[in-house]
Parts: C-alpha cells; sequence; structure tokens
C-alpha cells in the first residue's frame, strides 16, 4: 500500500508540470462538436477518461472473481463442517469400540485367559486362537474379514526382565502404547517375559507390511516413568501371513514369524520383515 500512495504522489505530480507547461487553449473538433480549452486540461480529462473506461472493463472479470473466491469461500466451510462432523462420529466410534473392547477383556480375565502383567491374552491360547480363524477363513473365504491372517511377532529389547521389580510398571506401559497403535482388527497376546504376538484379520499383503512397519516405530520414543526418568527400548519385529489361496495350520505361521523376527534380529536395526506362510 506505501509503494501505491507514493506511485498516485508521482504521477501527480507529473499531471501538474504538464498541465504548468501546456497552458495554451486551442480548439478540439470531435464528430459534430466543437470544443475549445486549455490542451493540458484536455489531455488530462482524456487520461481520466481512458482510465474510466479501463476500470470499467475490468469490473465484469472482478465481479467474476470475487464471485469464483465467495463460492470457494462457502464450499470450504461446507467441507470444514463435513469433517468436522466425521472426526465427532470417528470419535464416537472409536469411544464405543474401546468400551466393547474392554468389556471383552473384562469377559476374558473372569475367564482366565488374559496375562496378570498386562491384561493381554496370555501366550498358551495363541496357538489356538489362529487355528480358529485358519478354519473361519476356509468356511468364509468369500468376507473380507477373513481373507488372510497376520501373525506379528514382537520382541522388545533393552526393557528390564518380566521378574524384576520394576516390570510390574513397565510392562504394562509397553502393552498400553501397543495397544493404543493397533488397528481394531487386531489384538496381542504376551508371552509373560518380554514376547508380544500381535493378530490381524483382512489386510492385502501390502498393507500388512505398512502396518509391520508403523508397529516397528511405535516404541521409538522413550518411555516417561513415574520418577521422571525416561526408558528407552528396542522394538524387533517379524510377521507371516496366511492367505485363502495358501492354506497353513497354526503351528507354521507361527514358526515362520518367529524365524523372520530371527533373521530380522541378524540384520541389526531393520526395521521390519513379512513372509507369506507356505510359500
Amino acid at each position: 500500500m506505501p509503494i501505491l500512495v507514493i506511485f498516485a504522489l508521482v504521477i501527480s505530480l507529473l499531471a501538474i508540470l504538464f498541465a504548468l507547461q501546456n497552458a495554451s487553449s486551442i480548439f478540439i473538433n470531435f464528430l459534430v462538436w466543437r470544443f475549445y480549452g486549455s490542451l493540458a486540461l484536455i489531455l488530462l480529462l482524456t487520461l481520466a477518461l481512458g482510465v474510466i473506461i479501463g476500470l470499467l472493463v475490468t469490473i465484469p472479470s472482478i465481479l467474476k472473481r470475487g464471485w469464483l473466491s465467495s463460492r470457494r469461500k462457502h464450499q470450504l466451510s461446507q467441507l470444514e463442517e463435513e469433517y468436522q462432523g466425521q472426526a465427532q462420529d470417528a470419535s464416537s466410534q472409536k469411544k464405543r469400540l474401546e468400551l466393547m473392547q474392554a468389556s471383552q477383556m473384562q469377559l476374558l480375565s473372569a475367564l482366565a485367559l488374559t496375562e496378570s502383567k498386562t491384561g493381554l491374552l496370555e501366550h498358551h491360547s495363541l496357538s489356538q486362537v489362529l487355528t480358529h480363524i485358519l478354519d473361519k477363513m476356509k468356511l468364509q473365504a468369500d468376507a473380507a474379514g477373513y481373507r488372510s491372517v497376520c501373525l506379528f511377532v514382537m520382541d522388545v529389547e533393552k526393557a528390564p526382565d518380566a521378574d524384576a521389580v520394576n516390570s510390574s510398571m513397565i510392562w504394562p506401559m509397553i502393552a498400553d502404547r501397543l495397544q493404543r497403535h493397533l488397528s481394531p482388527r487386531s489384538w496381542l497376546h504376551f508371552d509373560g517375559k518380554h514376547r508380544f504376538y500381535c493378530v490381524t484379520l483382512g489386510m492385502a499383503i501390502e498393507a500388512a507390511a505398512d502396518y509391520g512397519e508403523f508397529l516397528s516405530t511405535v516404541l521409538d520414543e522413550p518411555l516417561n516413568l513415574v520418577d521422571g526418568s525416561e526408558l528407552a527400548v528396542k522394538l524387533m519385529i517379524g510377521g507371516a501371513m496366511a492367505s485363502n489361496s495358501r492354506p497353513v495350520s497354526s503351528q507354521q505361521l507361527l514358526t515362520e514369524a518367529e524365524k523372520t523376527l530371527e533373521k530380522s534380529s541378524l540384520w541389526g536395526r531393520s526395521r521390519f520383515r513379512l513372509v507369506e506362510a507356505g510359500t
């Protein structure tokens, strides 16, 4: 804005200088009209008329841009309202899902199927769960939720031993962080020592690979302990996937997932490795 004001002042000074230097009067003929006046005044009036005509020509495009801008603002406002509504629906659905999962875990705990330190499913029930899922996959081959099952074996390193005194505080923190990042079709088993088993249904091979990569980063941030200190842990993951096209047994799926974890551990800081069971 200051630059425009300075530019207008310069033009005004030049116009005044032009008027002072061209004060003589002349005759102007235009069609049937004849005018007599100052040359400078006539030229300045002509310039002003040109500016006005130019503004009139540009008014339609200015109005059009203003109308388009107003329309886009309205559309943006509608999209924001829709996004907020969908976010609220997703939040409410997430809360309902969490309540459902909590009630299911309470029922499993009442049936003595959960591990005492973390409240997760016991490791000894993993084989039975996998067998049940693989049988359901054979019976419901067309169902999207049973087109595949992935088993991610997650080994936590640099964490205290499960029998240590402070393990009662740290292992629930690790389990809670993993739980908060699971997909709705995933659940965890814990062996009571340092290994978690994540069972996930219905993913394609590409999505399962991305999901495993994501899970491998969940514990990258150190754990904040009650005393204010931080504990850095290391998570190694190996995975195996079974689909309807390649039927396998629960023991075969578990064995291949654990072998994949061992190979990932040999590669050092390698994030994640996934194989298709039975290939």
